[in-house]
């Protein structure tokens, strides 16, 4: 269900679009025809949404949230974090601000 929810909020923004990418298994939200958030899963099967951000903000936030973010599964390291959203006790208002801020980050 929260999958659901952060696809919908990601759609939601203006210019947006989406598709499931098949050979990736995974969802995929882009702006401008690049590419601000994709849901899928990492090698052991969990539940992952990877947004984009600063790369010092991303080191913060792994820092502060070691049991739901990570360095990009898939993606660059840097640039990208993944967020393990079905875990218990992430908050779904942390989760649209990472969704804004990656959103913006494309668009501009």
């Amino acid at each position: 269900m929260m999958l659901k929810q952060l696809l919908d909020y990601a759609r939601a923004k203006d210019g947006v679009e989406y598709e499931y990418k098949e050979s990736w298994q995974a969802d995929v939200v882009k702006v401008k025809g690049k590419m601000f958030a994709f849901a899928g899963q990492d090698k052991a099967g969990n539940n992952i949404i990877n947004l984009k951000n600063d790369p010092a903000v991303n080191l913060e936030l792994r820092a502060a949230f070691p049991d739901f973010v990570t360095a990009g599964y898939y993606s660059n390291k840097e640039h990208w974090n993944s967020w393990y959203y079905a875990k218990k006790g992430l908050k779904m208002g942390l989760l649209k601000e990472q969704i804004d801020r990656s959103y913006e980050l494309v668009a501009d």
